[in-house]
């Protein structure tokens, strides 16, 4: 798969957009990496809609799903 360089740049854009956004959530993001995200942690997540609906579910950290983070970390560098 070839890696579109304007793409990746774009995908930066909305990212640095997103920090922005909400500082709340980078800082959340940085609190979590501090502290570290062993491989067997839960991440649970929740999402509740402006008429009081909620969705919920929650996943177990894999090597691989670290491996991931690490890459897109590295496109907000």
């Amino acid at each position: 798969m070839a890696v579109n360089p304007l793409q990746i740049m774009k995908i930066k854009t909305q990212l640095n957009n997103f920090r922005k956004r909400h500082p709340g959530f980078t800082a959340f993001i940085r609190a979590v990496r501090r502290k570290g995200l062993p491989e067997g942690s839960v991440v649970d997540l929740k999402v509740t809609s402006p008429d009081g609906e909620t969705v919920t579910t929650n996943f177990r950290v894999t090597q691989e799903d670290l491996d991931f983070i690490s890459m897109i970390s590295e496109l907000g560098s």
